[in-house]
């Protein structure tokens, strides 16, 4: 990072960054999940109730395939231009989904939204990267990531309440207002000289790569999606050769340019590659699980469907606690390596504990609050650890790619939430119908392998942090590292 670009950042207000940072977060985190609960208003207004699910699942592949993209474009032409386009693209297709007129044009706009949304969502990382140190910089992702988390279980409560009061098409229309003060914000206090050194316009972008990677990650979540929803085994077994083959051509590709879309040599070096996994385990273990936790709730314990949607709080409670204590524990001592493993090793006690638990014999073995606590357990062990790789991996690569590095963290998370999701539901169906009927007995025996598996994942989690080398946190925000050295995850 150049000596003009560190100094236009310190001299403007980390404040106004930071508020920026937070709205433009919220904006994308929210709108994954706020239309959830207005899709039987949307599809009795638009008709086509059969292509409800277009409306959610547009949105989350879009956002998947560009995740990518959206972080190389950020390297290649700075920041706070491709943050502004991607406010931009977000606010124009928001008012295309508030003006739709069947589903299948709100589906269309979901999909730019999504595309929009993607850069909301790794662009403020990075910008983070760009201006704070990164032993400080933990402190800053923590309170971000909390905010994904809390808009993730807020989204569909919002969603309801805006469409019993003022009607579904508010649900977008108010993105509008919302991105007008993200992209002011962004223009006042993200400076415009964050392109990364050595990412000049010299080189051409890699669009072979953000193809390729696109249609990798299209071809995943719709697998998995029809895998998990019960499609025969000979459509997916050929879905998943072919998605297979992509994914293949994908990686071969992303070895090939000096700036891929994709950086495959600098996720090879240890460190990033332990980050990685580290993030696809928690997105297969914690937000897989976490989105049968009311389906669970409701059918052991027998509750309402509000209470048990609160049943996300917990969780939701100790992600926020887990991402923050990280985050300001590394800033004040700089020590990182004991939250993965501590973060890791109590997600599998509290897996455990839920499965031990879940309930036969007709009643859950659990009381409710001991189980909320476990869910908050949970949160905690994965906050500990999910915004601390991203920190640490953003430091192991070179600064040239600090982009693509976050953003690809990001999509291995959110294809490890799609595979969890649809792996864990499949889980769960294949047990209640083993079970012979959705009664509280049922409901025990079937979500006890889906926290086994949760449990598994964090296991592996654990091992892999184990693993993970000695790293110093660089003292300057986004440090041009030793190629050589950085890309086998060695500090200089």
């Amino acid at each position: 990072m150049s000596a003009t670009a560190v100094a236009s950042t310190t001299a403007r207000p980390r404040r106004t960054l930071f508020l920026c940072l937070v709205l433009v977060t919220a904006l994308s985190a929210l709108d994954q999940t706020i239309v959830a609960t207005a899709l039987p208003a949307v599809t009795a207004d638009l008709g086509a109730p059969w292509r409800a699910s277009w409306i959610v699942t547009a949105y989350a592949l879009a956002m998947t395939a560009a995740l990518t993209t959206a972080g190389a474009l950020g390297d290649r032409f700075g920041r706070r231009r491709t943050l502004l386009a991607c406010i931009a693209l977000f606010v124009l297709a928001s008012l295309g989904c508030a003006a739709a007129t069947s589903t299948e044009l709100l589906a269309a706009a979901r999909f730019a939204q999504g595309a929009g949304g993607a850069g909301l969502l790794v662009l403020p990382q990075a910008v983070v990267a760009d201006a704070v140190p990164a032993r400080q910089r933990a402190a800053y992702l923590g309170p971000l990531g909390a905010v994904f988390a809390v808009a993730t279980v807020a989204g569909p409560l919002l969603g309801g309440w805006l469409t019993d009061t003022v009607g579904w098409r508010l649900i977008f229309g108010i993105n509008v207002p919302l991105g007008a003060a993200a992209a002011l914000l962004a223009l006042r206090a993200v400076p415009a000289g964050h392109r990364t050194p050595g990412s000049g316009r010299s080189h051409r972008f890699d669009t072979v790569g953000a193809t390729l990677v696109a249609l990798a990650a299209t071809a995943l979540v719709l697998v998995t999606t029809a895998a998990g929803e019960g499609a025969g085994a000979g459509a997916v077994a050929v879905g998943a050769a072919g998605s297979a083959v992509v994914v293949a051509a994908a990686l071969l590709w992303e070895r090939r340019p000096a700036h891929p879309v994709l950086p495959v040599r600098v996720l090879a070096g240890r460190t990033p590659l332990l980050c990685c996994l580290l993030a696809l385990a928690a997105g297969l273990g914690l937000f897989g699980m976490i989105a049968y936790v009311p389906m669970w709730t409701q059918g052991a314990y027998g509750v309402s469907a509000t209470a048990a949607g609160l049943m996300l709080l917990p969780t939701t409670a100790g992600i926020t606690v887990g991402m923050n204590l990280s985050g300001r524990f590394i800033s004040r001592w700089g020590r990182w390596r004991i939250f993965p493993r501590a973060g890791s090793a109590l997600a599998v006690l509290a897996a455990a504990g839920l499965a031990l638990g879940a309930g036969s014999d007709g009643r859950p073995a659990l009381p409710l609050p001991l189980a909320a606590l476990l869910l908050a357990l949970l949160g905690l062990g994965a906050g500990l650890f999910l915004q601390v790789v991203v920190v640490v991996a953003q430091d192991a690569g070179p600064a040239r790619s600090v982009g693509a590095v976050t953003s690809a963290l990001a999509f291995v998370r959110e294809i490890g939430v799609t595979l969890g999701a649809a792996g864990l539901g499949a889980l769960a169906a294949h047990g209640l119908a083993a079970a012979g009927g959705p009664d509280a007995a049922a409901y025990g025996e079937a979500f006890r392998p889906v926290f086994t598996a949760t449990a598994g994942c964090f296991a592996v989690a654990l091992l892999l942090a184990l693993a993970l080398p000695p790293h110093r946190l660089g003292p300057d925000p986004a440090p041009v590292a030793r190629a050589d050295a950085r890309t086998r995850g060695v500090h200089p």
